[in-house]
């Protein structure tokens, strides 16, 4: 997993999704995300990528001003952590 975050936050807002979509890929178990939403941060950027875990994936979020967009490319499988492998 590598993780990375920054957030300067002094509002207070409620969240609202203004838009979101998903899309399939040509990849077997991969889809992406992309929404607006409400954000508490003034600036923001978080980064996490992560793999052998549940819906594992990349996962980017960038907020301005009390709005985020947010991006997100996963795997819609399972990890079972007992057999490290994909739940079937």
């Amino acid at each position: 997993m590598i993780s990375f975050n920054f957030d300067f936050s002094l509002l207070r807002v409620e969240f609202r999704n203004f838009w979101s979509r998903s899309w399939t890929t040509p990849f077997k178990n991969k889809f992406i995300e992309l929404e607006l939403h409400t954000s508490e941060a003034l600036i923001g950027f978080n980064f996490l990528w992560t793999t052998q875990r549940d819906h594992a994936g990349l996962d980017v979020q960038l907020s301005l001003f009390g709005l985020c967009v947010h991006f997100n490319f996963y795997d819609n499988r399972h990890w079972d952590g007992a057999t490290a492998t994909w739940e079937k």
